[in-house]
């Protein structure tokens, strides 16, 4: 049986994550969906839909006067949700959209192209149970350890030299993970880029030429995600320990800031994986 989900369950608690500073829920917030596409209207905004599925519209603000003026036959292409990008309050014309027509309507800060990814990820989030996170995986006693932050901050560096005296390398820059039916979360690189990697000093070369066959590993059960973050403090890096929740799974995450003049190390990532070891 496929999976079904209302909107109210699909963007409850994410609202702040999409940037909507203003939302009027229709009552087709609570009406079941097996499957809503994502569209990102910044065109013509009234051409006609390819198919019948429910349909999130992100519209940009170059269209919306055209919008405006076709918003009758743009209404019949089956949306039931309109963000409107850029826009910190929505158009005064589109708050009082007739019952009948079922749409929830919401305005969105962020830019069309930035939140149609955003949306495209909740939902795949929501409904296949999957993430896609940008950062660096290893696995280290057992446990995956998801590394995220900036690029060029030093998660794959940091990553390779521990990897090569002790624990396994599993993916470089994305991270795909999805439960597996036990409830756990499984991790992977992204099969289109999970045999390379990618430093400053290397450029793009495939995994194979850093690291010997006996240290890598294609997934690993995730346990930790450390979050490094530079700022403008000078002092010596800080650990914070907190929780992270990724697919409903709360598990344990590191924060940890560093000076804007420094990179994350192999000595920071064995420190934390040694205060990982102490609490599990």
């Amino acid at each position: 049986m496929k999976k079904t989900l209302s909107l109210k369950e699909i963007f409850q608690g994410k609202i702040t994550r999409l940037g909507i500073e203003e939302i009027i829920a229709s009552t087709g917030w609570q009406k079941n969906f097996f499957k809503i596409n994502i569209r990102l209207i910044n065109q013509k905004p009234y051409s006609k839909s390819r198919n019948n599925t429910p349909t999130i519209a992100v519209i940009s603000p170059p269209v919306l006067s055209k919008f405006r003026a076709k918003q009758n036959n743009f209404l019949r292409n089956n949306f039931v949700f309109l963000i409107f990008a850029e826009s910190p309050t929505i158009p005064a014309d589109f708050k009082n959209l007739p019952a009948s027509d079922d749409i929830t309507v919401a305005a969105s800060k962020y830019d069309e192209r930035y939140l149609t990814s955003l949306v495209k990820e909740l939902l795949r989030e929501k409904f296949q149970e999957t993430v896609f996170v940008h950062g660096v995986l290893l696995e280290a006693e057992g446990k995956g350890i998801l590394i995220t932050g900036a690029s060029g901050i030093g998660k794959t560096t940091a990553a390779l030299e521990t990897v090569a005296k002790k624990y396994y390398w599993v993916a470089d820059d994305i991270a795909v993970i999805k439960k597996n039916k036990h409830g756990e979360l499984i991790a992977t690189g992204h099969k289109k880029i999970s045999s390379y990697l990618h430093t400053e000093a290397t450029g793009i070369i495939p995994v194979i030429d850093l690291l010997s066959p006996d240290r890598i590993k294609k997934s690993t059960r995730l346990a930790v995600v450390v979050e490094v973050e530079k700022t403008a403090e000078k002092n010596v890096p800080i650990i914070i320990e907190g929780e992270k929740d990724i697919l409903g799974q709360k598990l344990i995450c590191f924060h940890i800031n560093i000076p804007s003049t420094s990179y994350f190390n192999e000595n920071l990532l064995e420190k934390t994986i040694s205060q990982l070891s102490k609490d599990m």
